[in-house]
């Protein structure tokens, strides 16, 4: 029986499609048979099969239903945060008393880079992703570099490199917009060449005239100090088979995995993160919408306002297929791994170190851990004097040394263990340091040919920069706020508190990475996170359920 407004009846009095009907599992009156007394019957078998598939259904509604909303943020807030290289997430704030103190203080440490006038220490200079600093009063004060060019002046800053034939005469800057350079020691800045190039890395080359660069964490370059804006592209083979490390640390896998870098090639993973996170969106969107219309429609009916039965079916029809077999079916194993993942992530505190201890074999590994193209994988870049076709490159899996110009490689080592991670490299003179913030090992070169030397934690260690203070002492700096004192051993020997650049506003990036932990609520929103991790495990394995039964309306 079909009513005057156009909408099937269920034959209770509530206007629910055929479409739904089906859909979900119920059997069409085509297939229910009556029996001598006029009671509808059907097989046990089916009504068995049937109340399965209402529990199913049911399952996937409610869950969906209590996860949207926050799964929706998570998924909206987690594809924004793979993307921190948009200048608009460090450079748009919001006023600090619209957020809470959590927010605030993560926003205040801005300092990644920091490097000292061996000559006049208390002249020093700071950077990072939302600037250029200088100050002369040993870190009291703090001027912003005015950029000449650039009236804005918001330039992302990844690297600071005194020049190697005029040292602090002239600094060098690799940013998001190319290299700058500073001729009064960081109080201006002019553009040098490259431009629209992101300049992850600038580091000494063989000789005075020349610095080595990174663009983008994927391609080396020579740069000449006298014609900037003319690089010389390397071509760098990848390393072979035996100098890639035979295990990583579980906690480097859940990292990469979590962030974009942990599948196939830097580009292709992040593709794959961002299908995750807005089908995330869409997902539960579409859902909502899916159980919702009906409702609305029959809330319009009884006001007298009727839509076409045939608009009704073609939305929800589209909306299934949206829902299903176009959005959940492609996103199904991302959004898996990035839940699992996410776990994990929300716990670092509680087991970062059983993560650290647990290594993954290479057997085992997803084919990015094979090296078998740099793009993503360069943090840095460093020369030796004298000698033009030995260059090493730092990775987030170890230091890489070639002889022959990038044309074979080998594994740097420390002792019997393979050197873990360089994310920054620094050269002062024939010395060479390796830093890593990322909580494993700095290291440095030893000058009697004993090779790497493994700083244990009575040394400095998960150092972001490292810089010269005079008289001989290294400056390590921890977490941007402090820098560790050691002698030319790495040996520690004071600390020196950082004040840290003043700037306006908190930038978006902190505020929806604080909100994509639910930090910005409560302290212990972690826990929140898992409940909704495991809801949404459940709509992907009962979706794909689903869909295996309806396939394609």
């Amino acid at each position: 029986m079909v009513r005057k407004s156009g909408v099937p009846s269920n034959g209770r009095g509530k206007g629910v499609s055929v479409l739904k009907r089906e859909s979900v599992g119920f059997p069409s009156r085509a297939n229910v048979t009556s029996g001598p007394s006029g009671v509808t019957t059907a097989p046990l078998r089916k009504k068995t099969r049937r109340h399965r598939r209402v529990t199913l259904v049911k399952l996937h509604k409610w869950v969906g239903l209590i996860a949207a909303v926050w799964l929706c943020v998570l998924g909206a807030t987690g594809f924004l945060l793979d993307h921190k290289e948009w200048r608009w997430m460090m450079f748009s704030t919001v006023p600090e008393r619209l957020v809470p103190e959590s927010v605030k203080s993560l926003s205040r440490n801005t300092i990644q880079i920091f490097q000292v006038n061996p000559d006049r220490p208390m002249h020093q200079v700071a950077a990072g992703v939302r600037g250029l600093w200088v100050t002369e009063d040993g870190a009291k004060s703090w001027q912003q570099t005015r950029v000449i060019g650039d009236e804005g002046g918001r330039l992302q800053v990844f690297a600071v490199e005194p020049d190697p034939e005029y040292g602090w005469n002239r600094l060098w800057i690799g940013t998001d917009d190319g290299v700058w350079m500073s001729a009064d020691g960081g109080k201006t800045l002019v553009k040098a060449g490259m431009e629209g190039q992101r300049i992850t890395a600038l580091t000494a080359g063989a000789s005075h005239g020349e610095l080595y660069g990174v663009a983008d964490r994927s391609r080396v370059f020579q740069l000449l100090t006298g014609r900037p804006n003319d690089p010389l592209w390397l071509q760098l083979e990848t390393p072979p088979n035996d100098a890639l490390p035979s295990e990583i640390s579980l906690r480097r896998l859940i990292i990469d995995l979590h962030v974009g870098k942990g599948l196939f090639a830097e580009t292709t993973s992040l593709l794959l993160n961002d299908l995750a996170g807005l089908g995330l969106c869409a997902l539960a969107l579409s859902g909502v919408f899916y159980w919702g219309l009906p409702k609305y429609w029959r809330r319009r009916r009884q006001q007298g306002d009727q839509v076409h039965v045939g608009t009704k079916r073609t939305t929800l029809v589209w909306l299934f297929r949206l829902h299903g077999p176009l959005i959940g079916l492609c996103a199904a194993l991302p959004l898996l791994y990035l839940v699992i993942t996410g776990i994990f992530f929300g716990h670092f505190k509680e087991l970062g170190e059983w993560m650290r201890r647990a290594q993954v074999s290479s057997t085992f590994y997803p084919p990015v851990y094979h090296l078998n193209v740099w793009d993503g994988w360069i943090e840095a870049v460093v020369g030796y004097p004298g000698q033009p076709e030995k260059l090493s490159i730092g990775t987030r899996v170890g230091l890489f040394t070639s002889e022959d110009g990038g044309r074979t490689w080998s594994a740097e080592r420390a002792g019997n263990e393979r050197i873990t991670a360089a994310r920054r490299l620094r050269r002062f003179g024939e010395a060479l340091y390796i830093g890593d913030w990322m909580g494993v090992n700095s290291y440095l070169k030893q000058q009697d040919g004993a090779g790497w030397l493994k700083l244990s934690d009575k040394h400095a260690h998960m150092a972001g920069d490292i810089t010269r203070l005079g008289d001989g002492q290294l400056g390590w700096l921890h977490h941007g706020k402090t820098v560790a004192i050691t002698d030319q051993s790495g040996q520690v020997h004071g600390q020196i508190e950082l004040t840290q650049p003043q700037a306006d506003g908190v930038p978006w990036y902190y505020v929806l990475r604080q909100l994509h932990d639910g930090l910005i609520f409560w302290q212990h929103w972690k826990w929140l996170n898992d409940l909704f991790a495991v809801l949404a495990v459940t709509l992907v394995v009962t979706g794909l359920i689903r869909w295996w039964r309806v396939k394609w309306l």
